[in-house]
């Protein structure tokens, strides 16, 4: 017998929805367009029509009391949801390392706001049971044989919140009651390795000693660190066993550790493959590797980077190929060069600079040498700037390297207007990968503009000569993506130098950063950034020396160069214009801010809450905590391909009358005299 479709205002009802529709349209409108048809769905609709609802192409016929019903609650609340997870007895581990080792997950409190979409977090009674096999075979890995797991699983407060609690009862670990070393080896070779500091001190610091918990899973790490330390020594073909007497009664084991170092290696032939423009004598000369020369994996570790540091390669592998077990190892080297000749685009938006455009063209291997030479530009409506870098990348070896740097400015900043040309060259040494050192000679003529029709400056002092001598460094545990660790980045610069030049000072900055993650989607970030000026008055120092803070990467409730000594800028009627900057010989700037990202609720995306302070001070010896002045706010972040996208709202707390353009008493300054607003590309720090 053919169905009756029920219809409103003679219009059939006819329901479908999809699993792509149900992800696609927010929940609230699907229930409240449900709920709407429910309601006005004729009263002879009850009586034996059905409303046609299906959940992929098949439909399903429904009673019209039955669809009321669905219609009535989200299909997904039918479902069981794990709404929490807790553990009880775990004194070992805490429950966000267990958490990490099963399969069921419990939203977090942000997510659990999501009330439009529960879907996932699903409760499944076999994957509990095998949660908590996960945990007891967690445990024994870890030394505790006898460890029991139970769990319980509590309703909610609504019918489909499944709130689970695991109870472990660890029992007594197992201790290492003794460890011997046994050497695969005649006495001369364990002669020689006893008398080897790292040999020794890995010997006395791997995991697995007397007294300890015995674990399973570190035979893995004791037996990669001694294979390691032996092949840093020079034993190509060194391996290492760890195996273990277990007495589960009891509860102690017994461990032997067995080294075969195999013969003493040195490096034989070594094959370069892949270079195309450059010589294989340069890539052995960066590699560092000599034939002949002791084997070492930390040497070819080292290699890799090196050769890669050089801006001609993007591309490069150092290995062992397949040979011999034999004291001569051949090494072989793959390198795939970048192309001789590109140009690069690059632009950005900021509130400080407006608009931003960078041309940059470079040659990696002009005289097929493995030098480099680029000549950029870029320009923005505060600097327009044009350089030509000449780049040596060894000197003594493939860690040190000279830039030959001559260069002309245009600078127009708030109260001064710089015209500048020169040469820098510079000696940079990388001391590792995190950490490096510059010494730079410097030599400008510059040509000074004061922005103030009150401010007459002699024309001798217009232009000047810089020679500087600067010295400066960084250690960095900074990845490409990440912000972590310490960044410690000091810096000095000593002017006039041996007579040279038209003025006479030395210039010290620090900058120390500190990165503290906590948990994968939240960190604090901490900056501290002093710096001094002496053998000099004020009055003789250029503004482009002087020290200048506040603006999107320092104090951000102040805008560029804002916070800080200022002077009042009068009209020919003596009529207050404005306050600029002065800068002065002592700086210090502190920023704390919190990051938390919100992939959870929009991919990319997070927000950052900070305290800024700082001051700067026209004389050293007028420098006091007290004058510390603060910005306080908050922004959002979006982590794009080319970097975060940054948007920060700050208030000043404690302004002068200057910060509010008040002279002498009268206010000429508005609502954004007391915020600072930021949009720039890149962390403040």
């Amino acid at each position: 017998m053919p169905q009756t479709v029920p219809t409103v205002s003679g219009i059939p009802i006819l329901v479908k929805f999809s699993k792509s529709m149900k992800e696609t349209v927010p929940g609230g409108w699907i229930l409240l367009s449900i709920l709407f048809l429910a309601l006005n769905v004729p009263a002879r609709a009850e009586s034996g029509s059905a409303v046609n609802v299906s959940m992929s192409s098949p439909s399903i016929g429904l009673s019209a009391a039955s669809a009321r019903t669905m219609f009535f609650q989200d299909d997904e609340d039918q479902l069981e949801r794990v709404w929490g997870i807790d553990f009880e007895g775990n004194e070992t581990y805490s429950g966000m390392t267990l958490r990490s080792m099963i399969a069921l997950e419990s939203p977090s409190t942000f997510r659990k706001l999501r009330f439009w979409n529960r879907s996932g977090f699903d409760f499944d009674e076999t994957e509990l049971r095998r949660d908590e096999i996960r945990i007891e075979r967690f445990y024994q890995r870890r030394g505790f044989p006898h460890v029991e797991v139970t769990s319980s699983v509590e309703e909610g407060r609504r019918d489909w919140v499944r709130r689970i609690t695991f109870f472990i009862e660890e029992g007594e670990p197992t201790i290492i009651e003794s460890v011997q070393f046994e050497m695969d080896a005649d006495s001369s070779v364990v002669a020689h390795l006893e008398d080897q500091r790292d040999f020794t001190r890995a010997k006395e610091r791997h995991v697995m000693r007397e007294e300890q918990r015995y674990q399973l899973i570190q035979h893995s790490d004791v037996e990669g660190l001694f294979q390691s330390t032996l092949r840093n020594l020079g034993f190509a073909h060194a391996d290492a066993f760890v195996t273990a007497t277990v007495d589960t009664t009891g509860r102690h084991a017994d461990v032997i550790i067995t080294l075969n170092p195999g013969p003493l290696s040195t490096f034989g032939e070594i094959h370069v493959e892949g270079n195309e423009t450059i010589s294989e004598r340069r890539v052995l000369r960066h590699s560092e590797l000599r034939t002949g020369d002791q084997f070492s994996s930390q040497k070819l570790r080292s290699a890799q980077q090196q050769v890669f540091g050089h801006p001609l390669f993007r591309f490069v592998t150092v290995s062992i190929p397949e040979q011999p077990r034999d004291s001569v190892v051949d090494i072989s080297i793959r390198v795939r060069e970048h192309a001789l000749r590109s140009l690069r685009v690059q632009g950005g938006v900021g509130l400080e600079e407006t608009v931003r455009l960078g041309v940059s063209w470079q040659h990696r291997n002009p005289f097929g040498n493995a030098h480099g030479f680029s000549i950029s530009t870029r320009a923005s409506f505060l600097e327009q700037r044009v350089n030509v870098d000449y780049y040596i990348p060894y000197v003594f070896n493939p860690k040190s390297r000279i830039n030959i740097a001559p260069f002309g400015q245009r600078l127009d900043e708030r109260g001064y207007l710089l015209h500048r040309a020169g040469i820098s060259n510079s000696f940079i040494y990388q001391i590792s990968r995190e950490t490096a050192g510059t010494f730079s000679y410097e030599f400008t003529r510059n040509r000074e503009q004061i922005e103030s029709p009150d401010v007459e400056i002699p024309e001798e002092d217009e232009y000047y000569n810089i020679s500087a001598i600067k010295l400066s460094g960084y250690h960095n545990q900074l990845e490409v993506e990440q912000y972590q660790g310490w960044a410690i980045r000091p810096h000095a610069e000593f002017s006039g130098f041996l007579g040279t030049g038209s003025l006479r000072y030395n210039r010290y900055l620090l900058d120390i950063r500190r990165y503290l993650d906590f948990g994968p989607s939240s960190q604090f970030a901490i900056r501290n950034e002093g710096g001094l000026l002496t053998h000099t008055s004020l009055e003789e120092l250029p503004s482009n020396v002087r020290f200048y803070t506040g603006g999107t990467s320092s104090v951000r409730g102040w805008q560029r160069r804002e916070l800080g000594p200022k002077r009042a800028i009068l009209d020919d009627d003596g009529n207050f214009v404005e306050y600029i900057p002065v800068g002065g010989k002592a700086l210090y700037n502190f920023n704390l801010e919190f990051r938390q990202s919100l992939d959870w609720l929009i991919r990319r995306f997070g927000v950052a809450v900070f305290l800024d302070g700082g001051m700067v001070w026209e004389e050293i010896d007028e420098a006091e905590i007290s004058d510390l002045q603060f910005g306080v706010g908050g922004g959002f972040r979006y982590n794009s391909p080319l970097g975060p996208i940054r948007i920060d709202l700050a208030r000043k707390v404690n302004p002068t009358d200057e910060d509010l353009n008040i002279y002498n008493g009268e206010d000429h300054g508005g609502w954004f005299d007391r915020w600072g607003i930021h949009f720039s590309l890149g962390q403040a720090f």
